[in-house]
Protein backbone atom coordinates (compact mmCIF):
# COMPACT_ATOMS: atom_id res chain seq x y z
CA UNK A 1 0.00 0.00 0.00
CA UNK A 2 1.53 3.31 -1.11
CA UNK A 3 1.68 6.19 1.36
CA UNK A 4 2.42 9.90 1.12
CA UNK A 5 3.77 12.46 3.57
CA UNK A 6 3.31 16.19 2.81
CA UNK A 7 5.42 18.64 4.83
CA UNK A 8 4.47 22.32 4.59
CA UNK A 9 7.01 24.56 6.31
CA UNK A 10 4.71 27.58 6.27
CA UNK A 11 6.20 31.05 6.71
CA UNK A 12 9.74 31.36 7.99
CA UNK A 13 13.40 30.92 7.12
CA UNK A 14 16.56 29.47 8.60
CA UNK A 15 17.40 32.72 10.42
CA UNK A 16 14.05 33.01 12.20
CA UNK A 17 12.80 29.44 12.23
CA UNK A 18 9.49 27.98 11.03
CA UNK A 19 6.86 28.57 13.73
CA UNK A 20 4.10 26.46 12.14
CA UNK A 21 5.01 23.27 10.27
CA UNK A 22 2.07 21.22 8.98
CA UNK A 23 2.53 17.54 8.12
CA UNK A 24 -0.14 15.43 6.42
CA UNK A 25 -0.09 11.63 6.20
CA UNK A 26 -2.01 10.04 3.33
CA UNK A 27 -2.59 6.29 3.45
CA UNK A 28 -4.06 4.29 0.57
CA UNK A 29 -7.71 3.42 1.07
CA UNK A 30 -8.48 6.64 2.95
CA UNK A 31 -9.61 9.66 0.96
CA UNK A 32 -8.65 12.16 3.68
CA UNK A 33 -5.27 12.70 5.39
CA UNK A 34 -4.22 12.79 9.00
CA UNK A 35 -2.63 16.10 9.98
CA UNK A 36 -0.02 17.09 12.56
CA UNK A 37 1.26 20.51 13.64
CA UNK A 38 4.74 21.32 14.91
CA UNK A 39 7.59 23.78 14.43
CA UNK A 40 11.29 24.05 13.60
CA UNK A 41 13.72 26.46 15.32
CA UNK A 42 16.12 28.88 13.68
CA UNK A 43 19.19 27.18 12.20
CA UNK A 44 21.44 29.77 10.48
CA UNK A 45 24.33 27.28 10.67
CA UNK A 46 22.62 25.28 7.89
CA UNK A 47 22.83 28.27 5.56
CA UNK A 48 26.55 28.67 6.30
CA UNK A 49 27.28 24.97 5.89
CA UNK A 50 25.38 24.76 2.63
CA UNK A 51 27.13 27.80 1.14
CA UNK A 52 30.48 26.25 2.03
CA UNK A 53 29.41 22.94 0.53
CA UNK A 54 28.30 24.64 -2.69
CA UNK A 55 31.53 26.62 -3.11
CA UNK A 56 33.78 23.63 -2.48
CA UNK A 57 31.61 21.39 -4.68
CA UNK A 58 31.89 23.73 -7.65
CA UNK A 59 35.61 24.23 -7.19
CA UNK A 60 36.41 20.56 -6.76
CA UNK A 61 34.47 19.84 -9.95
CA UNK A 62 36.71 22.29 -11.79
CA UNK A 63 39.67 20.41 -10.37
CA UNK A 64 38.37 16.98 -11.34
CA UNK A 65 36.38 17.52 -14.55
CA UNK A 66 37.35 19.76 -17.44
CA UNK A 67 33.87 20.59 -18.76
CA UNK A 68 32.27 23.89 -19.74
CA UNK A 69 29.61 24.00 -17.05
CA UNK A 70 32.31 24.16 -14.41
CA UNK A 71 34.39 26.70 -16.32
CA UNK A 72 33.48 29.78 -14.23
CA UNK A 73 35.98 30.57 -11.49
CA UNK A 74 34.55 31.32 -8.05
CA UNK A 75 36.28 34.00 -5.98
CA UNK A 76 33.92 33.92 -3.01
CA UNK A 77 35.59 32.92 0.24
CA UNK A 78 33.97 30.42 2.58
CA UNK A 79 31.80 31.85 5.32
CA UNK A 80 32.60 31.01 8.92
CA UNK A 81 31.55 27.63 10.26
CA UNK A 82 31.22 26.32 13.79
CA UNK A 83 33.18 23.21 12.99
CA UNK A 84 36.62 22.13 14.04
CA UNK A 85 38.31 21.80 10.67
CA UNK A 86 37.49 25.16 9.15
CA UNK A 87 38.64 25.53 5.54
CA UNK A 88 39.83 28.76 3.98
CA UNK A 89 39.74 28.41 0.20
CA UNK A 90 40.39 30.79 -2.66
CA UNK A 91 40.04 29.91 -6.30
CA UNK A 92 43.78 29.86 -6.94
CA UNK A 93 44.31 27.51 -4.01
CA UNK A 94 41.76 24.93 -5.07
CA UNK A 95 44.34 22.22 -5.65
CA UNK A 96 44.73 21.98 -1.89
CA UNK A 97 41.15 20.73 -1.47
CA UNK A 98 41.10 17.00 -0.89
CA UNK A 99 38.18 14.65 -1.24
CA UNK A 100 38.56 13.93 2.48
CA UNK A 101 37.95 17.62 3.25
CA UNK A 102 34.88 17.65 1.01
CA UNK A 103 33.53 14.52 2.68
CA UNK A 104 33.93 16.22 6.06
CA UNK A 105 31.86 19.18 4.82
CA UNK A 106 29.17 16.72 3.59
CA UNK A 107 29.13 14.96 6.94
CA UNK A 108 28.86 18.24 8.87
CA UNK A 109 25.97 19.42 6.72
CA UNK A 110 24.18 16.07 7.05
CA UNK A 111 24.71 15.99 10.83
CA UNK A 112 23.42 19.53 11.28
CA UNK A 113 20.35 18.88 9.10
CA UNK A 114 19.41 15.82 11.13
CA UNK A 115 20.03 17.62 14.41
CA UNK A 116 17.66 20.37 13.28
CA UNK A 117 14.97 17.84 12.32
CA UNK A 118 15.40 16.05 15.67
CA UNK A 119 14.28 19.08 17.69
CA UNK A 120 11.33 18.20 19.98
CA UNK A 121 8.49 20.03 18.21
CA UNK A 122 9.24 18.32 14.90
CA UNK A 123 10.42 14.99 16.28
CA UNK A 124 7.05 14.51 17.99
CA UNK A 125 5.36 14.66 14.55
CA UNK A 126 7.86 12.24 13.06
CA UNK A 127 7.22 9.69 15.82
CA UNK A 128 3.45 9.82 15.26
CA UNK A 129 3.95 9.21 11.55
CA UNK A 130 6.57 6.48 11.88
CA UNK A 131 4.23 4.24 13.87
CA UNK A 132 1.95 4.11 10.82
CA UNK A 133 4.63 3.37 8.21
CA UNK A 134 6.51 0.21 7.30
CA UNK A 135 9.79 -0.36 5.53
CA UNK A 136 8.23 -2.28 2.64
CA UNK A 137 5.84 0.47 1.55
CA UNK A 138 6.67 3.07 -1.06
CA UNK A 139 6.43 6.50 0.54
CA UNK A 140 6.20 9.75 -1.41
CA UNK A 141 7.54 12.57 0.77
CA UNK A 142 6.79 16.08 -0.48
CA UNK A 143 8.33 19.23 0.98
CA UNK A 144 6.23 22.33 0.27
CA UNK A 145 8.32 25.52 0.42
CA UNK A 146 9.34 28.41 -1.83
CA UNK A 147 12.47 29.18 0.21
CA UNK A 148 15.29 28.72 -2.32
CA UNK A 149 17.90 27.86 0.31
CA UNK A 150 15.69 25.24 1.97
CA UNK A 151 15.07 23.66 -1.45
CA UNK A 152 18.83 23.27 -1.95
CA UNK A 153 19.51 21.39 1.30
CA UNK A 154 20.36 17.66 1.04
CA UNK A 155 16.99 16.37 2.28
CA UNK A 156 17.83 12.87 1.03
CA UNK A 157 20.33 12.76 3.95
CA UNK A 158 17.50 12.92 6.50
CA UNK A 159 17.75 9.73 8.57
CA UNK A 160 14.10 9.03 7.74
CA UNK A 161 15.18 7.97 4.23
CA UNK A 162 17.83 5.65 5.64
CA UNK A 163 15.14 3.87 7.68
CA UNK A 164 12.66 3.67 4.77
CA UNK A 165 14.46 2.37 1.66
CA UNK A 166 11.45 2.88 -0.65
CA UNK A 167 10.84 6.52 0.33
CA UNK A 168 11.94 9.47 -1.79
CA UNK A 169 11.56 13.23 -1.42
CA UNK A 170 10.07 15.70 -3.89
CA UNK A 171 9.98 19.48 -3.69
CA UNK A 172 6.82 21.50 -4.25
CA UNK A 173 5.68 25.09 -4.23
CA UNK A 174 3.13 25.84 -1.45
CA UNK A 175 0.47 26.71 -4.06
CA UNK A 176 -0.57 24.26 -6.74
CA UNK A 177 -3.61 23.37 -8.82
CA UNK A 178 -4.67 20.46 -10.97
CA UNK A 179 -4.68 21.37 -14.66
CA UNK A 180 -7.11 19.64 -17.00
CA UNK A 181 -5.12 17.68 -19.58
CA UNK A 182 -6.15 16.18 -22.89
CA UNK A 183 -5.69 12.41 -23.00
CA UNK A 184 -4.15 11.36 -26.29
CA UNK A 185 -5.27 8.13 -27.95
CA UNK A 186 -1.92 6.36 -28.16
CA UNK A 187 -0.36 3.13 -27.00
CA UNK A 188 3.15 4.60 -27.08
CA UNK A 189 4.65 7.22 -24.78
CA UNK A 190 5.43 10.32 -26.83
CA UNK A 191 8.75 11.94 -25.89
CA UNK A 192 10.12 15.28 -27.11
CA UNK A 193 13.90 15.06 -26.62
CA UNK A 194 15.94 18.26 -26.92
CA UNK A 195 19.62 17.54 -27.41
CA UNK A 196 20.92 21.07 -27.17
CA UNK A 197 24.31 22.77 -27.20
CA UNK A 198 27.04 20.15 -26.94
CA UNK A 199 29.90 22.51 -26.19
CA UNK A 200 32.18 20.53 -23.88
CA UNK A 201 29.73 17.66 -23.36
CA UNK A 202 28.65 14.45 -25.10
CA UNK A 203 24.92 13.79 -25.52
CA UNK A 204 25.22 10.62 -27.62
CA UNK A 205 24.55 8.36 -24.63
CA UNK A 206 21.23 10.01 -23.80
CA UNK A 207 20.16 9.77 -27.44
CA UNK A 208 21.03 6.07 -27.52
CA UNK A 209 19.07 5.37 -24.31
CA UNK A 210 15.96 6.99 -25.76
CA UNK A 211 16.28 5.35 -29.18
CA UNK A 212 16.29 1.91 -27.56
CA UNK A 213 13.14 2.46 -25.47
CA UNK A 214 10.26 0.13 -26.24
CA UNK A 215 6.71 1.47 -26.36
CA UNK A 216 8.01 5.00 -26.91
CA UNK A 217 7.83 7.39 -29.83
CA UNK A 218 10.67 9.90 -29.52
CA UNK A 219 11.13 13.06 -31.55
CA UNK A 220 14.69 14.39 -31.39
CA UNK A 221 15.45 18.10 -31.71
CA UNK A 222 19.20 18.43 -32.28
CA UNK A 223 20.42 21.94 -31.37
CA UNK A 224 17.07 23.44 -32.36
CA UNK A 225 16.29 27.08 -32.97
CA UNK A 226 13.91 28.84 -30.61
CA UNK A 227 11.24 28.75 -33.32
CA UNK A 228 11.64 24.99 -33.85
CA UNK A 229 11.32 24.29 -30.14
CA UNK A 230 8.19 26.41 -29.79
CA UNK A 231 6.65 24.74 -32.83
CA UNK A 232 7.12 21.24 -31.45
CA UNK A 233 5.88 22.15 -27.97
CA UNK A 234 2.50 23.21 -29.38
CA UNK A 235 2.12 20.05 -31.48
CA UNK A 236 -1.57 19.03 -31.34
CA UNK A 237 -0.69 15.39 -30.75
CA UNK A 238 0.98 16.38 -27.49
CA UNK A 239 3.93 14.94 -25.60
CA UNK A 240 3.88 12.94 -22.38
CA UNK A 241 7.59 13.51 -21.58
CA UNK A 242 9.85 16.49 -22.28
CA UNK A 243 13.56 15.67 -22.04
CA UNK A 244 16.34 18.27 -22.17
CA UNK A 245 20.07 17.56 -22.22
CA UNK A 246 22.64 20.30 -22.57
CA UNK A 247 23.63 23.46 -20.71
CA UNK A 248 21.39 25.39 -18.34
CA UNK A 249 21.71 27.72 -15.36
CA UNK A 250 19.65 29.51 -12.74
CA UNK A 251 19.08 33.24 -13.25
CA UNK A 252 17.40 34.78 -10.23
CA UNK A 253 14.01 33.12 -9.84
CA UNK A 254 14.04 31.48 -13.26
CA UNK A 255 16.34 29.36 -15.42
CA UNK A 256 17.98 29.63 -18.82
CA UNK A 257 18.59 26.82 -21.31
CA UNK A 258 21.11 26.93 -24.17
CA UNK A 259 19.70 25.40 -27.35
CA UNK A 260 22.44 25.71 -29.94
CA UNK A 261 25.84 27.20 -30.66
CA UNK A 262 24.77 30.08 -32.88
CA UNK A 263 26.05 33.57 -32.07
CA UNK A 264 22.53 34.98 -31.65
CA UNK A 265 19.26 33.56 -30.33
CA UNK A 266 21.04 30.55 -28.87
CA UNK A 267 19.30 30.54 -25.48
CA UNK A 268 16.13 31.54 -23.68
CA UNK A 269 14.59 31.50 -20.23
CA UNK A 270 11.75 29.19 -19.23
CA UNK A 271 9.59 32.30 -18.83
CA UNK A 272 10.03 32.95 -22.55
CA UNK A 273 8.64 29.46 -23.22
CA UNK A 274 5.62 29.84 -20.96
CA UNK A 275 2.99 30.20 -23.69
CA UNK A 276 4.19 27.09 -25.56
CA UNK A 277 4.64 25.10 -22.35
CA UNK A 278 1.06 25.87 -21.26
CA UNK A 279 -0.19 24.37 -24.51
CA UNK A 280 2.08 21.33 -24.07
CA UNK A 281 0.76 20.78 -20.53
CA UNK A 282 -2.85 21.10 -21.71
CA UNK A 283 -2.06 18.54 -24.42
CA UNK A 284 -0.88 15.98 -21.86
CA UNK A 285 2.70 16.80 -20.77
CA UNK A 286 3.20 14.93 -17.49
CA UNK A 287 6.95 14.73 -16.95
CA UNK A 288 9.84 17.10 -17.72
CA UNK A 289 13.41 15.89 -17.24
CA UNK A 290 16.23 18.44 -17.36
CA UNK A 291 19.48 16.49 -17.37
CA UNK A 292 21.49 19.69 -17.15
CA UNK A 293 23.15 22.00 -14.64
CA UNK A 294 21.68 24.05 -11.82
CA UNK A 295 18.04 23.22 -12.52
CA UNK A 296 16.21 24.69 -9.52
CA UNK A 297 15.65 27.96 -11.37
CA UNK A 298 14.10 26.01 -14.24
CA UNK A 299 11.89 24.14 -11.78
CA UNK A 300 10.70 27.36 -10.08
CA UNK A 301 9.12 28.62 -13.30
CA UNK A 302 7.87 25.22 -14.46
CA UNK A 303 6.13 24.60 -11.13
CA UNK A 304 4.20 27.84 -11.52
CA UNK A 305 2.79 26.40 -14.76
CA UNK A 306 1.57 23.41 -12.69
CA UNK A 307 3.33 20.75 -14.71
CA UNK A 308 2.77 17.43 -12.86
CA UNK A 309 6.36 16.22 -12.36
CA UNK A 310 9.86 17.57 -12.99
CA UNK A 311 13.27 15.97 -12.47
CA UNK A 312 16.27 18.29 -12.30
CA UNK A 313 19.84 18.54 -11.01
CA UNK A 314 20.31 20.98 -8.09
CA UNK A 315 23.85 22.01 -8.98
CA UNK A 316 26.33 21.81 -11.88
CA UNK A 317 26.54 18.21 -13.02
CA UNK A 318 29.44 16.39 -14.72
CA UNK A 319 28.64 14.82 -18.07
CA UNK A 320 29.21 11.25 -16.88
CA UNK A 321 27.04 11.73 -13.79
CA UNK A 322 24.16 13.05 -15.90
CA UNK A 323 24.44 10.10 -18.30
CA UNK A 324 24.61 7.48 -15.56
CA UNK A 325 21.63 8.92 -13.70
CA UNK A 326 19.50 8.98 -16.85
CA UNK A 327 20.48 5.42 -17.76
CA UNK A 328 19.60 4.03 -14.32
CA UNK A 329 16.39 6.06 -14.13
CA UNK A 330 15.15 4.81 -17.50
CA UNK A 331 16.08 1.23 -16.59
CA UNK A 332 13.97 1.37 -13.42
CA UNK A 333 11.12 3.52 -14.74
CA UNK A 334 10.63 2.46 -18.35
CA UNK A 335 12.03 -1.10 -18.36
CA UNK A 336 11.30 -2.41 -14.85
CA UNK A 337 8.06 -0.38 -14.52
CA UNK A 338 8.91 0.91 -11.06
CA UNK A 339 7.25 4.03 -9.66
CA UNK A 340 8.79 7.38 -10.53
CA UNK A 341 9.84 8.14 -6.95
CA UNK A 342 11.44 4.73 -6.46
CA UNK A 343 13.13 4.95 -9.87
CA UNK A 344 14.71 8.30 -8.98
CA UNK A 345 15.87 7.01 -5.60
CA UNK A 346 17.50 3.90 -7.09
CA UNK A 347 19.13 5.90 -9.89
CA UNK A 348 20.37 8.51 -7.42
CA UNK A 349 21.86 5.86 -5.14
CA UNK A 350 23.65 4.26 -8.11
CA UNK A 351 25.60 7.53 -8.42
CA UNK A 352 27.33 6.77 -5.12
CA UNK A 353 29.54 4.39 -7.09
CA UNK A 354 30.92 7.40 -8.97
CA UNK A 355 31.66 9.54 -5.93
CA UNK A 356 35.29 8.48 -5.76
CA UNK A 357 35.70 10.29 -9.06
CA UNK A 358 32.82 12.78 -8.82
CA UNK A 359 32.23 13.75 -5.16
CA UNK A 360 28.67 14.73 -4.30
CA UNK A 361 27.15 13.04 -7.36
CA UNK A 362 24.28 11.40 -5.45
CA UNK A 363 23.27 14.78 -3.95
CA UNK A 364 22.27 16.25 -7.33
CA UNK A 365 19.01 14.70 -8.68
CA UNK A 366 15.72 15.88 -7.21
CA UNK A 367 12.02 15.56 -8.05
CA UNK A 368 9.70 18.58 -8.13
CA UNK A 369 6.12 17.34 -7.83
CA UNK A 370 2.69 18.93 -8.09
CA UNK A 371 0.93 17.30 -5.08
CA UNK A 372 -2.49 17.76 -6.72
CA UNK A 373 -1.52 15.23 -9.40
CA UNK A 374 -0.48 11.62 -9.04
CA UNK A 375 3.11 11.06 -10.29
CA UNK A 376 3.11 9.27 -13.66
CA UNK A 377 4.01 5.62 -14.11
CA UNK A 378 5.46 4.41 -17.41
CA UNK A 379 2.51 2.06 -17.93
CA UNK A 380 -0.10 4.80 -17.61
CA UNK A 381 1.83 7.89 -18.63
CA UNK A 382 -0.14 7.88 -21.86
CA UNK A 383 -3.86 7.10 -21.54
CA UNK A 384 -4.23 4.69 -18.62
CA UNK A 385 -5.26 1.22 -19.77
CA UNK A 386 -6.22 -1.32 -17.14
CA UNK A 387 -6.74 -5.04 -17.45
CA UNK A 388 -9.95 -5.83 -15.58
CA UNK A 389 -9.94 -9.31 -13.98
CA UNK A 390 -11.91 -10.42 -10.96
CA UNK A 391 -10.09 -11.77 -7.92
CA UNK A 392 -11.59 -15.22 -8.70
CA UNK A 393 -10.09 -15.13 -12.19
CA UNK A 394 -6.72 -13.99 -10.85
CA UNK A 395 -6.75 -16.78 -8.25
CA UNK A 396 -7.64 -19.40 -10.87
CA UNK A 397 -4.90 -18.14 -13.20
CA UNK A 398 -2.43 -18.23 -10.33
CA UNK A 399 -3.30 -21.88 -9.61
CA UNK A 400 -2.68 -22.80 -13.24
CA UNK A 401 0.73 -21.10 -13.11
CA UNK A 402 1.65 -22.87 -9.87
CA UNK A 403 1.61 -26.19 -11.72
CA UNK A 404 4.30 -24.94 -14.09
CA UNK A 405 6.58 -22.47 -12.29
CA UNK A 406 5.99 -23.31 -8.62
CA UNK A 407 5.94 -20.89 -5.65
CA UNK A 408 7.07 -17.85 -7.62
CA UNK A 409 3.72 -17.89 -9.47
CA UNK A 410 1.87 -15.37 -7.21
CA UNK A 411 4.65 -12.78 -7.35
CA UNK A 412 5.23 -13.23 -11.07
CA UNK A 413 1.51 -12.94 -11.84
CA UNK A 414 1.04 -9.77 -9.77
CA UNK A 415 4.01 -8.11 -11.45
CA UNK A 416 2.78 -9.13 -14.89
CA UNK A 417 -0.74 -7.88 -14.18
CA UNK A 418 0.71 -4.48 -13.34
CA UNK A 419 2.64 -4.37 -16.62
CA UNK A 420 0.13 -5.77 -19.12
CA UNK A 421 -1.99 -3.31 -21.08
CA UNK A 422 -4.54 -5.90 -22.24
CA UNK A 423 -5.40 -9.57 -21.91
CA UNK A 424 -3.32 -10.70 -24.89
CA UNK A 425 -0.27 -8.87 -23.51
CA UNK A 426 -0.81 -10.55 -20.14
CA UNK A 427 -0.84 -14.05 -21.62
CA UNK A 428 2.13 -13.28 -23.86
CA UNK A 429 4.21 -12.19 -20.85
CA UNK A 430 3.17 -15.24 -18.81
CA UNK A 431 4.22 -17.58 -21.62
CA UNK A 432 7.81 -16.34 -21.43
CA UNK A 433 8.32 -18.51 -18.31
CA UNK A 434 7.12 -21.75 -19.92
CA UNK A 435 8.60 -24.43 -22.17
CA UNK A 436 7.11 -25.17 -25.59
CA UNK A 437 5.08 -28.13 -24.28
CA UNK A 438 3.95 -26.16 -21.21
CA UNK A 439 2.83 -23.26 -23.38
CA UNK A 440 0.34 -25.44 -25.29
CA UNK A 441 -1.09 -26.93 -22.08
CA UNK A 442 -1.25 -23.54 -20.39
CA UNK A 443 -3.12 -21.93 -23.30
CA UNK A 444 -5.65 -24.75 -23.34
CA UNK A 445 -6.41 -24.28 -19.64
CA UNK A 446 -6.58 -20.49 -19.99
CA UNK A 447 -9.03 -20.77 -22.88
CA UNK A 448 -11.27 -22.98 -20.74
CA UNK A 449 -11.02 -20.59 -17.80
CA UNK A 450 -12.01 -17.52 -19.77
CA UNK A 451 -14.50 -19.09 -22.19
CA UNK A 452 -17.81 -17.21 -21.93
CA UNK A 453 -21.20 -18.97 -22.04
CA UNK A 454 -23.46 -17.71 -24.85
CA UNK A 455 -25.85 -16.15 -22.33
CA UNK A 456 -23.08 -14.02 -20.92
CA UNK A 457 -22.02 -12.90 -24.39
CA UNK A 458 -25.48 -11.37 -24.85
CA UNK A 459 -25.12 -9.27 -21.69
CA UNK A 460 -26.13 -5.64 -22.04
CA UNK A 461 -23.02 -3.80 -23.28
CA UNK A 462 -24.01 -0.71 -21.29
CA UNK A 463 -23.34 -2.59 -18.04
CA UNK A 464 -19.90 -3.91 -19.01
CA UNK A 465 -17.02 -2.32 -17.13
CA UNK A 466 -14.68 -1.01 -19.81
CA UNK A 467 -11.29 0.70 -19.72
CA UNK A 468 -12.87 3.91 -21.02
CA UNK A 469 -15.47 3.94 -18.24
CA UNK A 470 -12.82 3.32 -15.57
CA UNK A 471 -10.81 6.23 -16.94
CA UNK A 472 -13.90 8.49 -16.90
CA UNK A 473 -14.55 7.61 -13.25
CA UNK A 474 -10.92 8.27 -12.33
CA UNK A 475 -10.96 11.72 -13.93
CA UNK A 476 -14.16 12.75 -12.12
CA UNK A 477 -13.08 11.28 -8.77
CA UNK A 478 -9.69 13.00 -8.97
CA UNK A 479 -11.39 16.37 -9.36
CA UNK A 480 -13.54 15.66 -6.29
CA UNK A 481 -11.19 14.04 -3.75
CA UNK A 482 -7.67 14.50 -5.10
CA UNK A 483 -4.47 12.41 -5.21
CA UNK A 484 -5.70 9.25 -3.44
CA UNK A 485 -7.99 8.43 -6.38
CA UNK A 486 -5.67 5.85 -8.10
CA UNK A 487 -5.49 3.83 -4.87
CA UNK A 488 -9.30 3.80 -4.55
CA UNK A 489 -9.68 2.77 -8.20
CA UNK A 490 -7.32 -0.17 -7.73
CA UNK A 491 -9.17 -1.30 -4.58
CA UNK A 492 -12.52 -1.14 -6.38
CA UNK A 493 -11.12 -3.12 -9.33
CA UNK A 494 -9.99 -5.91 -6.99
CA UNK A 495 -13.60 -6.76 -6.07
CA UNK A 496 -15.52 -9.54 -7.79
CA UNK A 497 -18.48 -9.53 -10.20
CA UNK A 498 -17.88 -6.03 -11.44
CA UNK A 499 -20.41 -4.12 -13.53
CA UNK A 500 -20.51 -0.39 -14.20
CA UNK A 501 -23.18 0.12 -11.56
CA UNK A 502 -21.37 -1.98 -8.95
CA UNK A 503 -18.05 -0.28 -9.69
CA UNK A 504 -19.58 3.18 -9.15
CA UNK A 505 -21.24 2.00 -5.91
CA UNK A 506 -17.94 0.61 -4.61
CA UNK A 507 -16.16 3.89 -5.34
CA UNK A 508 -18.94 5.99 -3.83
CA UNK A 509 -18.69 4.04 -0.57
CA UNK A 510 -15.08 5.25 -0.23
CA UNK A 511 -16.09 8.95 -0.30
CA UNK A 512 -16.55 10.08 3.33
CA UNK A 513 -18.77 13.14 2.78
CA UNK A 514 -22.37 12.64 1.54
CA UNK A 515 -22.42 15.75 -0.64
CA UNK A 516 -19.24 14.68 -2.46
CA UNK A 517 -20.57 11.14 -2.79
CA UNK A 518 -23.75 12.47 -4.38
CA UNK A 519 -21.78 14.72 -6.73
CA UNK A 520 -19.70 11.76 -7.91
CA UNK A 521 -22.76 9.58 -8.53
CA UNK A 522 -24.52 12.34 -10.44
CA UNK A 523 -21.55 13.13 -12.66
CA UNK A 524 -20.87 9.51 -13.58
CA UNK A 525 -23.36 8.17 -16.07
CA UNK A 526 -23.62 4.37 -16.17
CA UNK A 527 -26.00 4.48 -19.11
CA UNK A 528 -23.69 6.09 -21.68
Amino acid sequence: MNKAVLINLGNGNLDDGFPRVTVQLWIGGNSRPQQFIGSLPAAPILASLYKNWQIVYKEICVQLVNVQEFGRQLTVELVDQDIDDELEIESEGINNISQVSFNEICENLTYSLNSWLNTPHFLSIERQILCQLDRESEIQVTLETNDNLIRRLPWHSWKFFEDYPKAELALSQPEYIRQLQKQQETEKVRILAILASTQGIDLAAEQSFLENLENAQTKFLIQPSIRELNWELINNQGWEILFFAGHSQTEGETGRIYLNEQRKDNSLTIEQLQASLRIAIANGLKLAIFNSCDGLGLANTLEKLHIPTIIIMREPVPNKVAQEFFKHFLTAFALSYKSLHLSVRQAREQLQILEGEFPGASWLPVICQNPAVEPPDWLNIARPVRLVLSSEEIYALQNILLNYIGPIAPTFLQKTLAQARNFDALIERLLTRLTVIQKAEFLEQVNLLFAQPEAEQEEDENDILTEEFIYECEQILTQIIGPVTPMLIQEALSLDNQSRQKFVENLAEKIPFPELRTEFEQRVSVDD
